[in-house]
């Protein structure tokens, strides 16, 4: 995949292309930008999928968190064999240019864009308000079959969120078509959890947008030295021993060597339970066993 992040390098001319910031490359975006490749190879054309970064809530300052970081996106839109990725600065000035003048000027006379494919709801230009019909006058422009599962749900980045926000991971990672991740590195903690038998890892160091699923204990797979293994994560604020930062623990069953100072990257796969506050730390153990019983035999 070749990467273009300025418009004046040599992008392929008169590509088949997409516009759009896909969040989570989720199988919605997969399906189009599929539909996008195969106009591309029937045409003897490439494709070019144009992303945007930083995401436009984030430049006007409203708070959003993202199902994918800037090199999570990138390596999404490679798993799925894109050709050429633009990624545009979302900027001032892009943000006030309208619909027409953005095709117009931009796309057409600086890419050469030959034809349009675009997600259902999507939309570019100033506010988001493009006037695909008087667009359609400068370039062809086609909406594929939006993406739905068999009862009808439409597989949108704000659903996804919505159930990671509620700890339903399962369905989140059915929408993405993978499984849902966080990559960080594991910093000091209290290292309370080797005092009562469960050595824990503390992920820091992570992406400031990067959505974190709601407060609870996860079945998951921790990316250590090149191999997956077993793990079980808790994302809360240690209300058994009255903690107030928000954090994320996980514990590798039977693993000993020192992750300090590792990145890893932890894969969601189930929520276990919520978060609970326990009057004693014998009533945690018991939990925590019960915790790690239910992990080992997930995997078997």
């Amino acid at each position: 995949m070749k990467i273009y992040t300025n418009i004046n390098e040599n992008i392929p001319k008169n590509c088949i292309s997409t516009i759009g910031f896909f969040d989570g490359v989720h199988l919605g975006h997969q399906f189009l930008i599929k539909h996008l490749q195969e106009k591309a190879f029937f045409a003897g054309i490439e494709d070019l999928v144009i992303s945007l970064w930083p995401h436009p809530s984030i430049h006007f300052g409203r708070p959003i968190k993202l199902l994918s970081t800037y090199s999570e996106k990138i390596k999404l839109f490679e798993s799925i064999g894109v050709k050429n990725l633009l990624i545009l600065d979302f900027n001032n000035e892009l943000a006030n240019t309208g619909g027409k003048k953005f095709t117009d000027e931009f796309l057409i006379k600086k890419l050469t864009i030959s034809e349009l494919v675009m997600g259902y709801n999507n939309s570019f230009g100033k506010k988001g308000d493009t006037d695909f019909d008087n667009i359609k006058k400068s370039i062809p422009v086609s909406f594929p079959q939006e993406f739905t599962f068999a009862n009808n749900i439409k597989v949108n980045s704000s659903t996804i969120r919505i159930f990671l926000e509620n700890g339903e991971v399962e369905d989140a990672n059915k929408f993405l078509g993978y499984n849902f991740s966080i990559t960080g590195s594991v910093v000091s903690g209290y290292q309370i959890g080797r005092t009562i038998g469960f050595p824990t890892a503390n992920l820091g160091n992570i992406d400031e947008y990067k959505l974190i699923p709601a407060n609870g204990v996860y079945i998951c797979t921790a990316n250590v030295n090149n191999k997956s293994l077993p793990a079980m994560l808790n994302i809360g604020t240690r209300p058994s021993f009255n903690g107030q930062q928000l954090g994320l623990e996980f514990h590798i069953p039977d693993f000993n060597s020192d992750l300090y100072g590792h990145e890893i990257q932890i894969n969601f796969l189930k929520r276990i339970r919520s978060e609970i506050k326990f009057d004693t730390v014998d009533d945690l153990i018991v939990q925590l066993n019960k915790d790690k019983e239910d992990t080992q035999a997930y995997f078997k």
